[in-house]
C-alpha cells in the first residue's frame, strides 16, 4: 500500500517530480505565466524566467508546455518544444540537436554550422509563414548554455518577418545567468522579457501546501495535516523554497505514518527538519575536525609556510626572517580529504635552487594539440576566459604556420601566448576547490577537457597564473567561490570519490601573481 492512502489521500502530494497539476499559481507564478503565453502568442522572441535553486522553475517550464496545448486550437497552431540540457561541446552539435528537436528530417550528421542553419531557417520559414504555426524552444538549466550557443540563439532571433519571430525562446535559468548576459549586450537587447522568481512568503507557502494536499485529495475535503505551529516550523526551516517545502512535507507525512500520528505540531516538524539535515551536519563536523587534525600535524612537523603550490614543511631554522612590511599575503592551499595528510619528505618540497634569484614571466604558456571536436575559438576561451580580438591578434603571431586559424586540423599544435588577465579571479576571503594542479599545461588541459560533459562533475573552469616565486601553475577548479571551509567540503563530498581525494581548497594570492583567465568565478 502506499504510503498516502494511509493518510486518505488519492495520491502522492509532495513528489519531488515537477507535475503541473500540483502547481500553486502564487501571483508571482499567474503573472511569470501570463507574460510568458502572451509573448508567445505574440511571438515576440526571446523571454527568460530566472532564480535561484528550488523556486518552481522545472514545475513552472512544465506548466507552460501544457497550456500550450490545453485546447485543441492550440495545439494545432502552437509546437512547443523542451531542450532539457544545452551544455554542449561546440556550435555544430547543438544546432544538431536543436535540429533534431524540432523534427527536422533531412539531417545525416554530415553538415556543417551554415547548412544547420540554413535547414533550420527554412524549417521555421515554412511553418511560421505556410503554415502560420508558432514554434516555441523552450531551455531548461540555461545557466549551461556556452556563449557560441548563445550567440547562435542570438541569431536564430534575426529568422523574421516584418510581423514576428519566428521562432519564440524561452529560457529558464539559475540566478548565475544575470551576469552570463549581463556580459552580451547583443543579446540583452533582444530580450522581450527578463522575470525573476522568488521564494514564497509564509502565507503563499501555506497556502502551497494546502493546495498540494487538496489536489491529492482529488479536492475532496479532509483533516488538516499540520498544524499552524507545524506551517510556522516549515517556513522557518526552509525559508519559502517550493523544492525545500515539498522535501520536507514528505519526511513529516512518512513520520507521521511510523509514528501512528495524525497532524504534525512544531516540534514534529523541527525534528524532521534536522533529521533530513544531520547527514550534511555530520559532514561538516567531520571536515572541520579534519582540518584541525591536519593544522597540528603540520605544526608539530615544524614551522608551515603556505605557498601557491601548496603545504612545504622547512625545519625551524631554516624559515627566513621577513620584515613586516615587506611581507606578501600566502596562498593557502589546503587538502581537502578528509583522512590526516602527512609532512612531506624532503624530495617532495619545492624549493628554489636560488632564492635571490627572480623568475620572469614566460612569453607563452606551452604548447597544446587540437582535440577531436573542437575549434581555435573554443579553446581560447577556455584558456582566457574570453575570446577578443586583442587575444586573436597574439594568438595569430604566435601561430603563423596556420594557415587556416577557422578549420586546424585534430593533433595540430597550437602556442597558447601569455597574455595576463585583466582581472581578479575570486573576491577577497573567498575560497575555491582545485581538482587538478601541475606545471604542465598539456595533461591539466587535457584532465579538463576529458571532464567538460562528465556528468557526474559541476562545472569547471582552467584556471592558469603565475609568480616570481613558483613559476607557471596550471589548474582545473570547480567555477565557484565559497564562503567557507564547510561549503568548500559539501562541494567536494560530492565529486567522484578518485577527484574528491585529490582536490585541495586555495585562498588569496601572493601580491605578484598574474592570472591568465578573465572569468570570474561563480558565486
Amino acid at each position: 500500500m502506499e504510503y498516502y492512502n494511509l493518510l486518505n489521500l488519492k495520491k502522492e502530494p509532495f513528489s519531488n517530480s515537477p507535475e503541473p497539476e500540483f502547481l500553486f499559481q502564487s501571483p508571482q507564478y499567474t503573472a511569470c505565466l501570463q507574460k510568458l503565453e502572451l509573448a508567445v502568442r505574440l511571438r515576440r522572441g526571446l523571454n527568460v524566467v530566472i532564480g535561484d535553486i528550488g523556486t518552481g522553475k522545472t514545475t513552472l517550464c512544465r506548466k507552460l508546455i501544457q497550456s500550450f496545448s490545453a485546447t485543441p486550437e492550440d495545439s494545432e497552431k502552437i509546437e512547443t518544444h523542451l531542450l532539457l540540457d544545452p551544455s554542449f561541446n561546440n556550435a555544430v552539435d547543438f544546432l544538431r540537436n536543436v535540429a533534431v528537436i524540432l523534427n527536422i528530417k533531412d539531417i545525416d550528421g554530415k553538415e556543417n554550422e551554415w547548412q544547420l542553419k540554413e535547414k533550420i531557417k527554412d524549417y521555421l520559414f515554412i511553418k511560421g509563414v505556410n503554415e502560420n504555426k508558432t514554434v516555441v524552444l523552450i531551455i531548461d538549466e540555461g545557466q549551461k548554455i556556452p556563449e557560441n550557443c548563445l550567440e547562435i540563439l542570438r541569431e536564430f532571433l534575426n529568422y523574421e518577418t516584418n510581423d514576428f519571430k519566428l521562432l519564440q525562446i524561452i529560457i529558464f535559468a539559475q540566478e548565475e545567468f544575470k551576469t552570463i548576459i549581463k556580459k552580451r549586450e547583443n543579446l540583452t537587447d533582444r530580450i522581450n522579457l527578463v522575470y525573476y522568481l522568488q521564494p514564497l512568503n509564509f502565507a503563499q507557502m501555506r497556502a502551497m501546501i494546502r493546495y498540494r494536499i487538496s489536489v491529492a485529495r482529488n479536492m475532496e475535503s479532509g483533516p488538516e495535516l499540520f498544524t499552524p505551529g507545524g506551517i510556522l516550523a516549515i517556513y522557518l526551516s526552509t525559508k519559502g523554497y517550493p523544492r525545500k517545502v515539498v522535501s520536507l512535507c514528505h519526511q513529516v507525512l512518512l513520520m507521521l505514518i511510523i509514528r501512528g500520528e495524525k497532524k504534525a505540531g512544531f516540534f514534529f516538524v523541527r525534528k524532521c527538519w534536522k533529521e533530513m539535515i544531520t547527514p550534511l551536519l555530520k559532514k561538516q563536523k567531520w571536515a572541520a575536525a579534519s582540518l584541525i587534525i591536519i593544522i597540528v600535524t603540520v605544526i608539530a612537523a615544524g614551522v608551515f609556510v603556505l605557498l601557491d603550490n601548496g603545504i612545504n614543511l622547512y625545519p625551524q631554522s631554516s624559515v627566513p626572517k621577513i620584515a613586516p612590511e615587506t611581507q606578501q599575503k600566502p596562498v593557502a592551499m589546503i587538502p581537502a580529504t578528509p583522512a590526516v595528510t602527512p609532512a612531506p619528505s624532503p624530495s617532495e618540497l619545492i624549493i628554489p635552487e636560488n632564492k635571490n634569484e627572480e623568475r620572469k614571466m614566460p612569453a607563452n604558456l606551452g604548447i597544446l594539440s587540437m582535440k577531436k571536436g573542437g575549434n581555435l575559438w573554443r579553446t581560447i576561451k577556455n584558456i582566457y576566459g574570453e575570446v577578443n580580438t586583442g587575444i586573436i591578434d597574439k594568438i595569430n603571431k604566435a601561430n603563423s604556420h596556420i594557415n587556416n586559424k577557422n578549420k586546424i586540423l585534430v593533433g595540430e599544435r597550437i602556442t597558447i601566448p601569455a597574455i595576463p588577465a585583466k582581472i581578479k579571479p575570486i573576491g577577497e576571503g573567498s575560497l575555491i576547490v582545485i581538482l587538478k594542479k601541475g606545471k604542465d599545461i598539456k595533461s591539466i588541459y587535457d584532465f579538463f577537457y576529458e571532464n567538460l560533459n562528465n556528468k557526474n562533475m559541476p562545472p569547471t573552469v582552467f584556471f592558469s597564473f603565475w609568480n616570481n616565486k613558483n613559476g607557471l601553475i596550471f589548474t582545473v577548479a570547480i567555477d565557484k567561490s565559497f564562503n567557507n571551509i564547510q561549503e568548500t567540503q559539501i562541494a567536494i563530498s560530492k565529486l567522484p570519490d578518485q577527484i574528491a581525494r585529490e582536490a585541495k581548497i586555495m585562498s588569496q594570492w601572493n601580491e605578484n601573481t598574474i592570472f591568465f583567465n578573465n572569468h570570474v568565478f561563480n558565486r
